[in-house]
Parts: C-alpha cells; structure tokens; sequence
C-alpha cells in the first residue's frame, strides 16, 4: 500500500509546506508540493568550549536573547459573553455555529465506549477493523481510578476546532480560546470550511468528556481545553504566539501537525524555536511549559520494487529535532509500527493509531456534533501523550518538563518485543522505530506520584565542543568517522544532545550520519534516501548548517571519547564534511 495523498495546510512562511499529521481516512497529511528549503536556524555556540566546558545554563539564556528580541503582542479576548442565539463564526463560513448557555453534564455511560481500544484493548474490532491485539493500548482507562487530567489546562493548536461540540463544551473554559483568524474579536476557533476537521477530532482523542451520556471519552476525560486555530491564518508570528500564550496557566501546547512527509530537510523557523525556549523556561512559573508534537507520517514516502518503501527520518523536520519538544510515534492495533512510521533518535514514546484499512483505526469527535471511527496518523497517536501528560500533571503538579519527559520514557511499555532494531543502555530499553515504547498511563501516573524533581530550565547543564573543524573528503560509497574527547563529569545523566552539522555534497540524501556514545551505543542521525517529485528526483536539501537531536542516550554519562560517523551510502557523488560539534543537556 503506497502512502496515503493529505492535503498540504497553508503557508506558514515562504517555501516552507506544513502539514497535518494524519494517515488515510482522517484527512491530513504529505504534501505533493516540493518546498525550498529555508535557512536554518541553531542556538548560539560558547566560545572557548573545545574541551567539552560545561556550560551551566548558558545554552537556553543564549537562545533566548538572541532570537526573542521581538515577539507578537498577544490580542486579548472581548470579555463580553455573546447573546444566547448570536451567530459565533462568519456567515461567509460553510458550517454555522450559534451560541448558547453551556450544557449541565449529564451522566451516564459514553455509548460508543466499546470503539475506543486505544483507552482498553479487549481485542475488539471497529468499523469492520479486524481483531485487534488485547493489551496494546495505552492503559488510560485503567489510569482512570487515580487521575482523569482534572483541572490541567491543555490547549490545542490547529486549524480549527468545534469547540461548540456537545462532547467538548464540558471540558472547555470560557473564553479561553483565540480564532486567530479575527484577533480581538473572538474566542471561538470554529471550523468555517469542509476541510477544518482536524482540530475537533484531535481534541475528542486528547479531553473528550466522559460519562456524560453521549458519544466518546478522551484520554484525559477531565482535562481543561482551551483551542487556538493558530494554523489557519498562515503566519509564523501567530504559531509563536500560540505557543506561549497564557503560559502560566496552559500546561500542556498539544501539535497534531508538522513538516511535510517528503524525505526533504525542513528547518523551524527563528520564532517558533523562540517560543518553545521561552515557554520551557517561564512557562508554569518556571516548572516549563509541555511541548507534544507528531514524529511524522513519513515512513512510506513512496514505493520502490513492490512493497518496499523509502523511508524518511523524524531527524529532518526542525520542529521536532530540538529537547524542548515531546515527538510521539505511532503503533498499530497490533502494537507494531504502520506502514507510515517514522524512526528518529529523537522520538521518546508512542501511542496507538492506525495502520492499513482492515485494521483498526480511532473513533474521535467530527465536526458537526458527530463521530468519526476512522482517524489515524500521528495525529491520532499524539493527543493520547497529551492526555497521559495531563494525567500526571494531575498526579503531581510539580513535575517541571524535563520531569515529564523521564518519566514518560522510564515508565514506557516495550511493544513489539521481537523486534531488532531494540537495544538496551543505562538500564532503558530504545528503539528508534518506538521510541522507549508505548506510553503507559498508569506506569507514568504511579511514577509521577514519588518523583523527585529534576529541576527546570535553569538547572539544565549543558556540555559544548564546540565547532569542530573536518574538512575531510567522504568518498562515494566510503565513510569518515571522526572522535572526539568530552570531559564533562558534571552530567552525569544525559537527557538529551544536540549534532550541529555541516557537509558540502551534491546530494544530502547519500549519507547516514551515526552518534556513538562512549558506551558504544549508536544513535542513527540521518537516513539515506532518494527524493523525488513524482517521478523527477529532487534535492532534498543539504547540511550546510544542520542540528540534529537524539534522547537515544538517556541516562548515559557525558564524559567519554563521542565518536560521529558520516557514509554515503548511495551511488554517484563525493563530498566534504566540514564541521560537527556536539551539545549535551542533562544533570
């Protein structure tokens, strides 16, 4: 089955294509179109750090000064309430919303619960699925006796989303959310054309109320929504702006979306790596605001010799490639990669979805008050993290972001147990297909519970090389590695690394680029592959100035000889490796 066509969303910034992250049947996904790539954007480097210096805290100081010099004035909401009966979106708009008094929760069972076995996988079967695998979910349900998200604000940024919908309303607080769309008149984000459907079906998964009497539950089913349909207007300044917007009350900023799935190097823009560095650092009165994005659809970008796939790499898309970002796989029914499955060494967890059409998929909220019982992707897979996030924020209000992200990836569930690709270090089972495995609601809760904290932002150490200079020839079918001392007894629990890059090569898509720890573990940076346009190969970008991310080597000690090793791997062209350096976060 080849991958399934999405619709591209709207221009975020020139040349640059995003998109929503879902497989066939929910409406989201790769775009045909072949973006340029845009420069790409770093943090700042310490002079002076050959010797692997610890930094301290520098690193996100730095950044933040250096990128946030301006940043968008936040439109405040009318504070009047509408008149029962006013319309609440544009009468230029296909779907038609009115305001009314908010809806007393009813009680009673959500009828169409026996369909949501991502939250308990009895082995059902949904919409003419085939049998799925009792146990692969993400044990939400089970959760459920000791924390449901109560009183965690998540805020959901999409296109749009039907904050109206009998199943939603419950859970979203009164005009707290933002229609970029008529900043400063409005906080209804409302879908206004066919194609706004994500949004709604993102949050039923994410904070769907429960036993109200109707429809579905979410993973979080008490959980506080707030909405911005920062997508929809095309502007970065409104992304950034989404991202930190009243971020000491948000604890959790939910993404369904990113980069398009097509093999090509997409890089963040300056302003939304701004705003992620600040919400991390000021966000929840300096506890860190939760980031939680997509890995990506990208694992079959187009087909080769039958069934076989060219892959893409979740290492590719700046947007996820960075520690202040949560990047969520997706696993199927049976508890194993789909076909559009996406590996990185920066992915940390996974949650189920979907897979081909005879296997399950996930029933969710749909505009116009109804249910749809086939959404899938990564953005089916990404709201359950969110949920389960604010479920442990529930449990431990506490927990700073790096606090959530260990604790995700210690409590995680091994799936797919036979698979190669699983090593073990420092006690810690990865796989760059899984991540640490299927998120585990009731691990991660029971875990919050005694956790002792990290720290925040401003405890974060950080070791720097600095820019290393190669200037080696890799020869075509040959490779280079070079090592690279780090004494840096300070961090002693790595948590995450950044691989700032540079090559000069006529085609970035020969090479795989490998990480080698001092233990000897291996995270696998970039990919091989061949892009293409149809059937016109395509450049697929190049590394003139590229970061990589890996939380491959959690818990691993910092000093020790780092080695990076660059192949091409392809036929035909020679290159340059010019630089490399290496930053390692942890404590």
């Amino acid at each position: 089955m080849s991958a399934c066509p999405c619709r591209p969303l709207r221009l975020l910034a020139p040349a640059l294509v995003l998109t929503l992250l879902t497989a066939c049947g929910g409406g989201g996904g790769s775009s045909s179109t072949s973006p340029t790539v845009p420069p790409v954007v770093t943090g700042p480097t310490d002079p002076g750090t050959s010797s692997g210096t610890l930094l301290a805290t520098k690193f996100f100081g730095d950044f933040l000064s250096a990128y946030s010099t301006t940043y968008p004035t936040q439109i405040a909401v009318p504070s009047t309430t509408p008149a029962v009966g006013d319309r609440l979106n544009p009468s230029t708009c296909h779907y038609t919303y009115f305001y009314s008094a908010p809806a007393a929760v009813g009680s009673g069972n959500d009828p169409l619960f026996s369909k949501l076995w991502h939250l308990v996988n009895t082995g059902q079967s949904v919409a003419g699925g085939l049998a799925a695998r009792a146990g692969e979910d993400t044990k939400a349900y089970q959760a459920w006796t000791s924390t449901k998200g109560d009183g965690i604000r998540v805020a959901v940024i999409d296109d749009a989303i039907e904050i109206t919908h009998p199943d939603l309303e419950p859970n979203v607080l009164a005009r707290t959310s933002f229609d970029y769309t008529r900043p400063g008149q409005s906080a209804y984000p409302l879908p206004c054309v066919t194609e706004d459907t994500h949004g709604t079906s993102v949050a039923g998964i994410l904070a769907a109320r429960d036993l109200n009497g109707i429809g579905v539950a979410g993973v979080a089913p008490r959980a506080q929504l707030s909405a911005f349909n920062a997508l929809a207007t095309g502007l970065d300044t409104d992304i950034a702006d989404a991202l930190n917007r009243e971020q000491q009350a948000i604890s959790i900023y939910h993404n369904s979306w990113g980069s398009a799935d097509d093999g090509l190097l997409h890089a963040a823009d300056s302003q939304f790596l701004a705003a992620l560095y600040r919400g991390v650092r000021l966000g929840r009165n300096g506890k860190g605001s939760i980031y939680v994005f997509p890995a990506g659809n990208g694992g079959c970008i187009y087909q080769v010799g039958g069934n076989n796939c060219v892959e893409e790499n979740s290492n590719f898309d700046g947007y996820v490639n960075n520690p202040a970002v949560i990047v969520v796989c997706a696993v199927d029914d049976q508890g194993e990669q789909p076909y559009y499955g996406e590996r990185g060494a920066n992915v940390l967890v996974c949650a189920p979805s979907s897979n081909y059409s005879n296997q399950n998929m996930v029933a969710s909220t749909a505009v116009g008050t109804g249910y749809t019982y086939n959404f899938g992707g990564t953005s089916a897979s990404t709201p359950m993290v969110s949920g389960v996030v604010a479920m442990m924020l529930q449990a431990n209000p506490a927990l700073t972001w790096r606090d959530v992200r260990i604790i995700l990836a210690r409590s995680a569930r091994k799936n797919n147990a036979s698979d190669s690709r699983w090593v073990t270090s420092s006690g810690l089972n990865f796989n760059d297909k899984y991540g640490f495995g299927v998120v585990d609601a009731v691990a991660a809760v029971a875990l919050s519970k005694t956790w002792s904290s990290v720290g925040g932002a401003s405890t974060l150490k950080t070791c720097d090389i600095g820019t290393q200079t190669v200037n080696a020839a890799v020869p075509d079918l040959g490779s280079k590695t070079m090592s690279f001392a780090v004494n840096c007894p300070q961090i002693t629990k790595i948590e995450f690394i950044e691989v700032p890059f540079a090559t000069t090569h006529p085609y970035a898509g020969d090479l795989r680029v490998e990480l080698v720890s001092p233990l000897g573990t291996t995270s696998e940076l970039a990919t091989p592959r061949v892009c293409k346009s149809g059937a016109v190969t395509i450049d697929c970008g190049d590394y003139s100035n590229w970061t990589f991310g890996s939380v491959r080597h959690l818990d691993e000690a910092a000093s020790g000889t780092w080695s990076l090793r660059v192949t091409d791997a392809l036929a035909q062209n020679s290159g340059t490796w010019r630089t490399w350096g290496l930053r390692i976060h942890g404590r």
